[in-house]
């Protein structure tokens, strides 16, 4: 082991050597060192280099090569040793060290030194650089580390032992250059007819007609360059040859017309001298668009500008003018009217107006313009408010100085009528005084204007105040029970009337059935639903008769309406879903009719309100008695509306029926069989529409 790494160190203090590599990026150069290959045994090479004599700041191991290339070398000097190491990583001492420097070399325009840019070269080397200059220049001097040497044509750096610099300058060796300038007839160039031109400089011409005439041709080397007045040869570096012609002066006539609202410049009859340029501007007025231009009367399409070149002829331009139109899509939805609708064409600049009006019943809820609401673009748009007449309530909006296409679009919703509460179904003894009470309906829209009162059915009676809320009237003396109907119409100030009805039966000995529509329902689309009044009873006997009604939601077919148990197959409403509300009437063997209803929610997503009208109560006769809805909730959404209605009973006005927890006065105590009041809460999502009922009763107690 001992005799291989001696000898391993012989081979290498005289193996070290560097190869010369150049790199034009001064601060990221290389170099490239090799060595000869040593004994087998050896198994890989260390290069070990720093700035300091024997202090190596960085390794490299090149493996069983026996070259290196250093990079990324800033400093202007390094130290650099070698290594060998066999497979067991052993490892020789140092080769003896080399110091390199960096030599940079470097030519300005004109001439080129070699070799060139920056490289590291071997202490005590030697390095010959080689200065060329280009055809036409001559070597103007040469620096070595900032020393001039003057203009040599190479220079020898020997007994290297620090970092070099080298530059040559060049300049270009004078030569002149002769320009021979003719002229023809009729005019002359200048200067002529022959100059002498420094190599590298510049010579200007300049051609001048005499009068009447004007540059036909210039030819520069042969070349033709135009019909110039001037012409510069520049950087000459040869001899070279100008020569002009000149021709008569003719003119041509260019007619430039228009056609429209719009201008062209310049305008009317234009001369224009023999092969030059004449341009002509075309600009539409204000609102107008250049709709065409004809040159010669062939169509050149709808440009702004036109140049004609080289004019050798006469010519004609016309341009024409159109009014610049844009396009209003006018539509509406629901019951209303747009006017003008569809598609209209305006003039830009012009004004458009439309004029809408919502048919009867229907208020005007919003309109777009352009995608975007406008919100009131008259009187009683946004606000929702509708007059107390019964108006046409038109509006309108205009478009003003239209500049581009435009969309409006009215959209019309339905009034909703007054919600008609015609008071509970009563059971009452004939001959008894009978009050009818509607003062529980209410309207959102303007306010009540007016109620009237009319028998459907039964026999004939005379109301007290059949134009007021509240009426009474007698019920006849009859032997057998009767049911009589009645009507209530309620208007509101718009003009837009709500309907609904009541039941009175009167009986001395027989008893008013009990109608029982069942439980609300939720069932999914296209569900076969049984609509159940199988809990209805009559205290006489049996019921004779069963009639189920849609009252409310999405129409369906009910089939067996006239049995105690109907079906129907659920519709699909969509995402929101829909409440379906039917009334249940039965009618004993004496014609005495009670009525029940009952509410279907078909859902896809979102469920119904649960409604919760509170417990039973008892109450003593003209007490105060408060109904409470708090304990309806909403599992989705948090905001819903209430509606209570009095089932049956002697009629009582709500504080307000719309309200979560109304109030009433107990009525006076009659009897046990109208002494139960029955009432009945819906509660109803904003956001869906869906609903939920439930009912509740408060027992009236004698004082």
């Amino acid at each position: 082991m001992h005799r291989f790494f001696g000898y391993l160190f012989k081979s290498l203090v005289v193996s070290l050597f560097v190869l010369l590599y150049f790199c034009p990026d001064a601060l990221a150069q290389q170099a490239q060192l090799a060595w000869d290959p040593d004994v087998s045994e050896v198994a890989g090479y260390d290069v070990y280099y720093g700035i300091s004599s024997g202090r190596y700041s960085a390794t490299l191991d090149v493996g069983n090569t026996t070259t290196a290339t250093l990079q990324n070398l800033s400093s202007p000097a390094y130290y650099v040793a070698v290594a060998a190491h066999d497979s067991n990583n052993n490892q020789s001492s140092l080769s003896p060290e080399l110091v390199i420097y960096s030599m940079t070399a470097s030519a300005g325009a004109g001439g080129t030194i070699a070799p060139s840019g920056s490289f590291f070269q071997s202490q005590g080397a030697s390095q010959t650089f080689v200065i060329t200059p280009a055809a036409g220049y001559q070597i103007a001097g040469v620096l070595v580390d900032g020393q001039s040497v003057g203009p040599a044509g190479a220079y020898t750096l020997t007994g290297i032992s620090a970092p070099h610099t080298i530059s040559a300058t060049f300049a270009a060796t004078v030569t002149n250059y002769a320009i021979t300038a003719t002229a023809g007839a009729n005019g002359s160039i200048s200067p002529s007819p022959s100059v002498t031109v420094n190599s590298g400089a510049s010579q200007t011409f300049v051609i001048t007609p005499n009068n009447g005439y004007r540059a036909a041709s210039m030819l520069a080397d042969g070349v033709s360059v135009g019909a110039v007045s001037t012409y510069t040869f520049s950087n000459v570096t040869a001899n070279h040859a100008i020569a002009v012609t000149f021709a008569p002066v003719a003119t041509y006539t260019i007619s430039a017309t228009v056609q429209g609202s719009g201008s062209i410049s310049p305008s009317g009859k234009v001369s224009v001298v023999s092969g030059t340029n004449q341009a002509f501007t075309i600009t539409p007025s204000a609102n107008y668009q250049i709709s065409g231009v004809r040159v010669d009367g062939r169509s050149i399409g709808a440009v702004s500008s036109y140049t004609f070149t080289d004019a050798a002829a006469n010519h004609t331009i016309a341009a024409s003018f159109a009014p610049i139109r844009y396009r209003i899509w006018a539509s509406f939805e629901g019951g209303g009217l747009i006017s003008p609708s569809g598609t209209l064409s305006v003039t830009s600049g012009a004004k458009q107006s439309f004029t809408i009006s919502p048919a009867a019943d229907y208020k005007l809820t919003y309109v777009l313009v352009d995608g975007e609401s406008v919100g009131a673009v008259s009187s009683g748009v946004s606000s929702g408010l509708v007059p107390s007449s019964k108006s046409t309530r038109t509006v309108s909006y205009a478009f003003t100085n239209v500049a581009s296409d435009h969309t409006i679009q009215a959209v019309f919703a339905r009034i909703s009528p007054p919600v008609t509460d015609a008071g509970p179904d009563q059971v009452v003894e004939n001959s008894s005084i009978v009050t009818l009470n509607g003062s529980n309906s209410t309207d959102t829209v303007s306010g009540i204007a007016s109620y009237k009162w009319t028998q459907a059915a039964g026999p004939a009676v005379k109301l007290s105040n059949p134009t007021a809320a509240i009426c009474t009237f007698k019920a006849p003396g009859i032997t057998s029970g009767k049911a009589l109907a009645f009507n209530l119409a309620v208007t509101n100030k718009a003009g837009i009337t709500g309907k609904a009805s009541c039941l009175v039966n009167v009986s001395n000995a027989d008893k008013a059935p009990s109608a029982n529509a069942g439980a609300d329902q939720i069932v999914s689309p296209y569900a076969n639903v049984t609509l159940d009044g199988s809990g209805s009873s009559d205290p006489d006997g049996a019921i004779a008769s069963y009639r189920w009604v849609q009252i409310n939601g999405p129409n369906v077919e009910i089939l067996n309406a006239n049995t105690a148990y109907a079906s129907f197959v659920a519709p699909d409403a969509g995402p929101p879903g829909a409440s379906l509300v039917f009334q249940l009437q039965v009618t004993d063997q004496f014609g005495l009719t009670m009525r029940d209803q009952c509410t279907v929610n078909v859902v896809n997503a979102e469920q119904p309100p649960l409604a919760n009208a509170g417990p039973n109560q008892t109450a003593a006769a003209m007490s105060s008695v408060t109904l409470d809805g708090s304990g309806s909730y909403d599992p989705v959404n948090a905001t819903d509306s209430y509606r209570w209605k009095q089932i049956s009973g002697a009629p009582v006005t709500l504080s307000d029926p719309t309200a979560e927890t109304p109030v009433f006065t107990a009525p006076a105590y009659v009897d046990a069989q109208s002494s139960e009041l029955l009432f009945m809460l819906t509660v109803t999502d904003a956001s869906d529409q869906l609903s939920a009922t439930a009912k509740c009763v408060v027992t009236i107690m004698p004082n």
